[in-house]
């Protein structure tokens, strides 16, 4: 049953997230710094505590598998979205990646084996802990493939360490403030409303990811969402793990800088994104040099499950 507890945290979420939207809409890259603020007050607050209480700082969790012929040559690295561990891309997709190359997934902090991991955090901080991942696994470079806020950190990670990427695949992502096109509140609502009482929570699930499939998904396709469905319950998100990943994307900013990325970049968005609007992949395509782009029709937000061949085919172009 959801507490009361959860409902008037809700209410002030929502009360936040709509004087943040007023204001992110105005003043985008003002809002971003005065987030990115907190959390940075926060997390060095946390860290100095830890210090003194000899507490240990985890590290981030990640999935290593595959040994195809490219496997030394050319690892993917493979970052998810909001709210989700590594466990959520589809088997099938992850089965025809692993034929060729070595496959690595981040469980992001907050997610999967990693919700114990250091918070409140940003998108830097997320890109570190793959730039961590990749030297401890002794890769030299490698295809970074990043999925909504995996975009994110994608781009961070080739900005910061470009030594670490060798090419980006940018998917149902969005550019830096100010250059974003903000996703529509009542999304974001449907998706951090608590669940209601007498829910299974596995019905939850499917009904919010059905929203961000394009429309008619999940009646043609009910056991990719199951599968989907599925993944997610095996490390379900709690609820500070998914907004202190909220917090992390709200404060990411910067988006002049995207200029000076050098790394082959393919970019691909589907045309009925409901989450992330599909011009956001225009203009993250105008902003890094050379990028190209990929609009696919009849797709949503979740286009590893909607376009599964597609994508498979430009992650190995």
């Amino acid at each position: 049953m959801t507490s009361r507890r959860d409902q008037l945290s809700w209410r002030a979420t929502m009360a936040a997230l709509e004087i943040g939207e007023r204001a992110a809409r105005s003043r985008p890259t003002a809002t971003a710094a005065l987030v990115d603020t907190g959390i940075r007050a926060e997390s060095l607050g946390r860290s100095f505590l830890d210090t003194v209480t000899g507490t240990p700082r985890p590290r981030v969790h990640h999935w290593d598998s595959g040994t195809g012929p490219l496997a030394t040559a050319d690892p993917l690295l493979l970052l998810n979205g909001w709210t989700a561990s590594g466990a959520v891309w589809p088997s099938e997709l992850l089965t025809i990646l692993q034929r060729r190359h070595r496959v690595i997934r981040i469980d992001n902090r907050g997610s999967g084996g990693s919700a114990a991991a250091p918070a409140p955090f940003t998108i830097a901080d997320l890109a570190r802990d793959a730039h961590d991942v990749i030297r401890r696994l002794d890769v030299p470079r490698a295809t970074v493939v990043g999925l909504s806020m995996g975009g994110m950190i994608a781009q961070e990670l080739a900005l910061r360490w470009p030594g670490d990427v060798g090419r980006l695949v940018l998917m149902s992502t969005r550019p830096p403030a100010p250059m974003d096109i903000p996703a529509a509140p009542d999304v974001m609502k449907a998706l951090i409303r608590p669940k209601p009482s007498g829910v299974r929570t596995a019905d939850y699930l499917r009904h919010v990811w059905s929203q961000l499939a394009a429309p008619g998904f999940a009646e043609l396709h009910p056991e990719l969402l199951d599968e989907l469905v599925a993944s997610v319950m095996t490390a379900p998100t709690r609820r500070g793990g998914v907004m202190n990943q909220a917090r992390a994307i709200a404060a990411w900013r910067g988006a002049h800088r995207l200029a000076r990325l050098r790394v082959p970049t393919t970019i691909v968005h589907g045309d009925k994104d409901a989450l992330l609007p599909v011009d956001n992949g225009g203009r993250l395509a105008q902003a890094i040099p050379d990028a190209r782009y990929i609009a696919i029709a009849g797709v949503g937000h979740i286009l590893p499950y909607e376009a599964l061949s597609r994508v498979a085919e430009i992650i190995l172009a």
